[in-house]
């Protein structure tokens, strides 16, 4: 089951700063534009526009095996 974030869209939001600011990445605008089929896809997204974003599941990764001076 995907969970999702709530946005609502500020003045002269468009996807890739959306998609920045919840996953690092302004290329990864696919899951969002994809929970949001009611959105028009456009330069701007309309202020106070209502988007569903997508939680990543992470994995996380088992660094006991890593040389030391690669633990984190």
């Amino acid at each position: 089951m995907t969970k999702y974030i709530f946005h609502k869209a500020g003045n002269n939001e468009r996807w890739d700063s959306i998609a920045y600011k919840y996953y690092g990445n302004c290329y990864n605008i696919q899951p969002i534009i994809e929970a949001n089929p009611h959105v028009p896809i456009s330069a701007i997204i309309t202020e106070g526009t209502e988007l569903k974003i997508p939680i990543e599941e992470t994995t996380s990764t088992n660094t006991s095996l890593l040389p030391v001076w690669k633990q984190q």
